[in-house]
């Protein structure tokens, strides 16, 4: 899918997104990948929801986000416990959706102006 939207601000928004790739600001990415409005940290080394640890996102943790999206592939998964309650214990909300559904909440929130992270497993 094709996203026209129109690059303001210079932040990082996604253009387009398939199975198994993501375009980000007309450029595509076939690797796991973690972005912010701002940020774009390629080459994550999470590829299934199993690699996910505490330390997964430690890269960011002084980015002060309000909210990570978790792209978890072409279907949703969900964290255990023990991982919603880590990002709790940190203030930071975090939502699994799948991959297409990650994308499209990330843009809306990301020109809302929100502290916004998303974090996608490809």
């Amino acid at each position: 899918m094709k996203f026209h939207l129109i690059q303001s601000d210079n932040k990082n928004l996604i253009t387009g997104y398939d199975l198994n790739w993501v375009e980000v600001n007309q450029e595509r990415h076939q690797t796991s990948l973690i972005m912010t409005p701002n940020k774009l940290l390629l080459e994550w080394p999470v590829k299934t929801i199993k690699d996910i640890k505490e330390n997964s996102f430690e890269a960011i943790e002084s980015l002060n986000i309000e909210i990570i999206l978790l792209g978890t592939g072409n279907i949703q998964e969900h964290l255990e416990p023990r991982l919603l309650e880590y990002f709790s214990k940190k203030n930071m909300a975090i939502e699994c959706m799948n991959n297409q559904s990650a994308c499209r909440t990330y843009n809306i929130l990301a020109n809302e102006e929100r502290k916004v992270l998303l974090a996608l497993m490809l």
